[in-house]
């Protein structure tokens, strides 16, 4: 902390401010281009956003970067959001800055506000001198947080999280390689993107599970290429081969047909397109129409809202797992801190996306080995930004 030995209510009085907020655009190409069911990605964009605070030392760091073709809006709206929140936080302690944020969150394009919050949570980080994944730990931030409660906190931390790599729809051999290299690099956990095409999408679960063998979990992704009766096909012919769980078989609008074909089959179906915000999920879960919710921190409407959505899940028996949206390093980061502060997180996370990107756009490294990721010990996100690269790709 700044003041090891001030006392707690004094030390929250003298929080810094917010001294100015700014958004700077990013552009970064992906070396080879990433396909799935929805697009060819070639590039991805968004914002990171560097917040100020009365002392200089203290900055706090978030990223936007929305997927239109998910939620949380485009570009466009970000860059008009942005516009608004300097009057709304200005002059405001983190804290009370961060209160606002959670008044306004419906107001704002889920990518924003997570970006905005995450800025906040990055910057108290730095305040109190503690990990943002020891913030989100706490029940609560209103009270002045004292070193003992912090230390305890961080203590249940993860300091590992396991995560998943992906492979891309492929042609079979291509596939098979790729998943065999990453069993051989220490995954265990593999997601197979797999398209329209349901006879060659049985194929290539076929041969990707006889190249990587029993061992490692393999999991699909369809993102809502099937229809209801492409789908019953597919996931009754896939049985044999222990597959994970399929991640959105059909479209985000069929509620009731995920919930139909959850109880046709044995692999267990995963929500991802149609789940955002918190009210989504209590949809899925009042639909029962999914084994598992697939988060999206950034398309959630933010961290506290991710952990919101974890809780009521978990209270209903379903399981979690948490995913990038192909951003940059700081909003893997944030998403890993967010694995790491939830022990109800028990499955592979999908945050193996960095090697994706041209740049990370961070001075530090976010190690993976033998299929996990490390979580930063750093205050606040653990990670600075490189302002060479972010400057490169403007």
């Amino acid at each position: 902390m700044r003041n090891e030995n001030q006392d707690p209510k004094e030390r929250a009085a003298r929080m810094p401010v917010v001294h100015a907020l700014r958004w700077d655009a990013y552009r970064i190409p992906l070396p080879a281009s990433f396909t799935s069911a929805h697009e060819e990605l070639a590039t991805r964009q968004g914002f990171i956003l560097t917040l100020q605070t009365s002392e200089e030392d203290i900055i706090g760091l978030g990223e936007c970067a929305p997927l239109p073709k998910f939620s949380g809006g485009t570009i466009e709206d970000a860059r008009a959001s942005f516009q608004t929140l300097p009057p709304l936080i200005q002059g405001q302690s983190l804290t009370a800055a961060l209160e606002l944020v959670y008044q306004q969150v419906d107001a704002l394009p889920t990518t924003v506000a997570y970006a905005l919050e995450t800025a906040l949570l990055d910057a108290l980080g730095h305040y109190y001198h503690c990990s943002l994944g020891t913030l989100l730990a706490l029940p609560t931030l209103a009270e002045p947080l004292t070193s003992n409660m912090l230390e305890t906190t961080r203590t249940g931390l993860r300091e590992q999280v396991a995560i998943n790599t992906v492979v891309g729809a492929q042609t079979i051999a291509s596939a098979g390689v790729l998943a065999l290299q990453a069993v051989t690099n220490g995954y265990t956990s593999i997601k197979l993107k797999v398209g329209a095409d349901i006879h060659q999408a049985q194929d290539l679960v076929a041969a990707v599970r006889a190249t990587i063998g029993p061992g490692p979990q393999l999991r699909l992704d369809a993102n809502e290429a099937w229809t209801f009766e492409q789908a019953r096909t597919i996931l009754t012919a896939c049985e044999p081969y222990n597959i994970q769980y399929v991640e959105q078989p059909l479209a985000r609008t069929d509620l009731p047909g995920m919930a139909a074909l959850r109880r046709l089959t044995s692999i267990p179906i995963a929500a991802d397109e149609v789940l955002s915000d918190l009210a989504s999920a209590r949809l899925i879960l009042e639909a029962e129409a999914a084994d598992i919710l697939v988060i999206k921190p950034q398309l959630a409407g933010g961290l506290r809202n991710a952990q919101q959505i974890i809780q009521q899940a978990t209270a209903a028996g379903i399981q979690c797992v948490i995913t990038s949206t192909i951003e940059s390093g700081i909003g893997v980061a944030s998403a890993l801190h967010l694995a790491a502060a939830s022990p109800e997180i028990q499955l592979a996370c999908g945050l193996a996306t960095l090697p994706m990107l041209a740049d990370d756009l961070i001075i530090e490294n976010l190690p993976i080995h033998q299929g996990c990721m490390t979580v930063p010990t750093a205050p606040g996100l653990g990670v600075h930004l490189d302002q060479t690269a972010l400057t490169r790709y403007t």
